[in-house]
């Protein structure tokens, strides 16, 4: 993933620099060590997100790069009422939704992505390795059967750890509407991954069907 860093005359950031929001700030002042420092600390996290959302790898790198520059651009509009990498995850999220409306999303072969984030690899000491790959297969592919607004509420739950409020904030819609696609979601990945005999590796997901949340 490679991009051309904008030019600018602004310095190193200073030292209170080294937390985001002071990286942020320096941006905002023309720093391009800064923006380097902060695509360094958080681009692949940008990079994955973009990547689960389109299921397309060029989009995906596509995508990043249009996060770069809006944050170079716009970095001094960072009101600062939510965490850095919430407000990335944003921008992300609405890029990536507006690149899929343009043109419908392509299949990419699964060994043509990058391996996402495996929250359930400290289960035991030693698992075998190839039913552990056969498994993140299953649930990529599970993920990919998903629609865009289902897969995106799963993702920032699961992997990003975002509360249902925040992906609210981020995604500008009622808390009810984020529970109503995490309940559809979680139903539709329990079936497909039950009918492989595979254990269902969210936390919450084997007990969706006692779940008593209101849908609307």
């Amino acid at each position: 993933m490679s991009s051309t860093a904008p030019q600018s005359s602004g310095g190193i950031p200073s030292a209170d620099a080294d937390d985001d929001v002071g990286l942020i700030q320096a941006i905002g002042n023309g720093s391009q060590p800064a923006f380097v420092r902060l695509f360094e600390r958080h681009g692949e996290l940008v990079f994955r997100y973009a990547w689960r959302l389109t299921r397309d790898q060029g989009k995906a790198e596509e995508v990043t790069n249009d996060v770069m520059l809006t944050v170079w651009k716009g970095a001094h509009e960072f009101a600062g009422r939510s965490a850095v990498t919430t407000w990335l995850l944003g921008i992300t999220r609405n890029l990536a939704f507006n690149s899929m409306r343009k043109k419908q999303h392509e299949t990419v072969e699964l060994g043509a992505v990058p391996e996402p984030v495996d929250h359930e690899a400290n289960a035991d000491e030693r698992v075998n390795e190839r039913s552990q790959r056969s498994l993140r297969e299953s649930i990529r592919s599970a993920l990919g059967s998903l629609s865009p607004e289902h897969r995106d509420v799963v993702e920032l739950t699961f992997f990003h750890e975002l509360s249902y409020p925040e992906i609210a904030e981020l995604a500008d819609i009622p808390v009810g509407t984020v529970k109503t696609r995490m309940y559809h979601a979680k139903r539709q990945l329990k079936a497909i991954l039950q009918n492989q005999d595979l254990d269902l590796p969210f936390v919450g997901l084997e007990s969706v069907s006692n779940e008593q949340e209101v849908v609307r």
